[in-house]
């Protein structure tokens, strides 16, 4: 059963993110090509991959509990979680592209506010970091888990196939931690959001048809956090560094980049191009070379999550 999930997931999403492509171009939800420094492609390019994404997740869980006949409540709380992230990504996709419409400090309150929104509802849904015996330590770090890993994925979002294709390979990781733990609920999700991501990977490789926005890299941040949740061992501060590896790049990456433009005294909101792909880049590596090497990195990170795990 576990398998035909995959495959389920990987056929919605394939077919919608084909839709959501073509109505993007139909109707013009566009990623604006610009004369922004930030931006590399040359061309508007649809951003309604998260879109589609979000939707493959929701209707194969659906799915799921209705073929089973049972409602988890676990899985509820995530999708909602989830649903209530991507809404902030999408409402930044579609308003707040512009920096003349929103300024770093209304968009950093938004942030707080959804995640700690959603951190409430994975908490309600019996989801959370439990190092310390403490209901507002509780509640602290799983918001942080949750802000944390959005907006590190969403940093990951400014090449071709790179955010996808590294979420990817940390939930083969999280797949490869859930067999051998005999977790199934971390196999479950994985399983799905590895079909979502997959599908709209074939659209999202260099030259990419399409981009997931903000609203699907905080969604798959989002997911990335509930991981990590469920794999933290209750009172066991060391039982957090295997998923923290596994979700790697990002994460590193995202932690790295923070402390440097707050040394620099800059907003961790205004982008820059110095993130670990764009010094690549601009060493002359082409897109897909400079795509492969972070991935080879991020296949490094997850081994060394897994062994962790094992010792």
């Amino acid at each position: 059963m576990t398998s035909f999930l995959l495959i389920i997931s990987f056929l919605f999403s394939l077919f919608l993110t084909f839709l959501f492509w073509k109505l993007g171009e139909r109707y013009e939800i566009y990623d604006v090509a610009s004369n922004d420094p930030l931006k590399i492609h040359k061309k508007s390019v649809s951003c309604l991959g998260g879109l589609a994404m979000i939707l493959t997740v929701s209707i194969t869980f659906f799915l799921k509990m209705v073929f089973e006949k049972n409602f988890d409540w676990q899985i509820f709380g995530i999708i909602i979680g989830g649903i209530l992230i991507f809404l902030l990504g999408f409402l930044d996709d579609s308003k707040w592209k512009s920096r003349n419409r929103i300024k770093p400090r209304q968009k950093f309150v938004a942030l707080i506010i959804f995640s700690f929104l959603a951190a409430i509802i994975l908490l309600k849904s019996g989801l959370k970091i439990q190092l310390f015996p403490s209901f507002i330590i509780e509640i602290i770090l799983t918001f942080l888990y949750i802000f944390v890993l959005i907006n590190a994925v969403n940093y990951q979002d400014g090449m071709d196939g790179l955010a996808g294709g590294v979420v990817a390979i940390s939930l083969i990781g999280f797949i490869v931690l859930g067999a051998i733990s005999g977790n199934s609920l971390t196999l479950i999700i994985s399983l799905i959001l590895l079909g979502a991501v997959l599908g709209f990977l074939i659209f999202n490789f260099p030259p990419a048809k399409i981009f997931m926005g903000d609203s699907g890299a905080y969604f798959l941040g989002f997911i990335l956090a509930v991981m990590a949740m469920i794999f933290s061992k209750p009172f066991n501060f060391p039982s957090i560094f295997s998923p923290i590896f596994i979700i790697g790049l990002p994460l590193f990456d995202g932690v790295f980049t923070n402390i440097r433009r707050l040394c620099q005294k800059k907003s961790i909101f205004l982008g820059d191009r110095k993130h670990l792909y764009d010094r690549l880049y601009l060493k002359n590596f082409s897109v897909r070379k400079t795509i492969l090497i972070c991935y080879f990195i991020q296949v490094i990170f997850v081994v060394i999550g897994l062994l962790i795990f094992n010792l």
